[in-house]
């Protein structure tokens, strides 16, 4: 692993998840971050294993675009409006 980001230290955990939930590969994680495969193995059941959210849901989910399409479909049937 990099200087900036030892396997012990607790940035190792947060630079993983937040390639992982960027979209990188589990693989490409630990290329990039230069892990050991225990290492990346452990990284990747605590990233999975995580309550009350969907580590893998799609990154345009909260897009008006995608909002504006789902509706269009059925979907999402009432949207609360935001204060802005």
């Amino acid at each position: 692993m990099t200087a900036a980001h030892p396997s012990h230290s607790p940035h190792a955990k947060a630079a993983y998840a937040a390639l992982r939930h960027g979209g990188a590969p589990a693989a490409h994680a630990r290329v990039q971050l230069g892990l050991s495969l225990k290492v990346a193995l452990r990284l990747e059941r605590t990233f999975q294993a995580r309550k009350g959210w969907d580590p893998m849901r799609p990154r345009f989910a909260r897009h008006d675009l995608h909002v504006t399409q789902v509706v269009a479909e059925g979907g999402f049937p009432v949207l609360p409006e935001r204060p802005r």
